[in-house]
């Protein structure tokens, strides 16, 4: 198991919903056909090599600011939960360095600022509310199970996909 990063908990995570036919999986990801197989066929050893690399396979998209509250029962659920925590693991990275964080997660300046400001209750409502998106960067997680590459290709596929 790889999650002691956000990374290698999102993609644990997304390997282990998407297994499960979890609804949380298509709520919180927003990643196409190819790499949902991917993911179901991938080892721990290709989600580690992702896990590793210096940019996150997703981007984060945030809606907030609209208002509306959730059930208290969806606060407390599982994904609710493991969501809001990766956003405050994110939001403590942001205060540590803003710019290498921004980048690292493909966020908008906007964004980055309202996770930076945000509380807690702030960050679960709006997981609660599914206006939390992570979106895999194109033809990242694509990458075959059994393909080894190294981490500079990998890198150089993310700067720029038709690599």
């Amino acid at each position: 198991m790889i999650t002691a990063t956000p990374v290698g908990c999102l993609l644990e995570t997304a390997q282990e919903w998407i297994e499960s036919n979890d609804s949380a999986f298509y709520r919180f990801f927003d990643i196409s056909t190819e790499d949902g197989k991917w993911l179901l066929s991938a080892a721990e050893a290709d989600i580690e090599r992702l896990a590793c690399l210096p940019a996150s396979v997703f981007k984060i998209s945030l809606v907030h600011g609209d208002g509306g509250s959730a059930p208290r029962a969806m606060l407390k659920s599982y994904s609710v939960s493991l969501v809001t925590n990766v956003l405050s693991e994110i939001r403590e990275d942001l205060r540590t360095s803003e710019l290498e964080s921004r980048i690292f997660w493909g966020l908008s300046e906007k964004d980055a600022g309202w996770l930076k400001e945000s509380s807690f209750g702030q960050r679960n409502q709006i997981a609660a509310l599914g206006r939390v998106k992570f979106t895999a960067r194109d033809g990242l997680v694509r990458e075959s199970a059994g393909e080894r590459s190294d981490t500079l290709q990998l890198l150089l596929r993310v700067m720029n996909p038709s690599y």
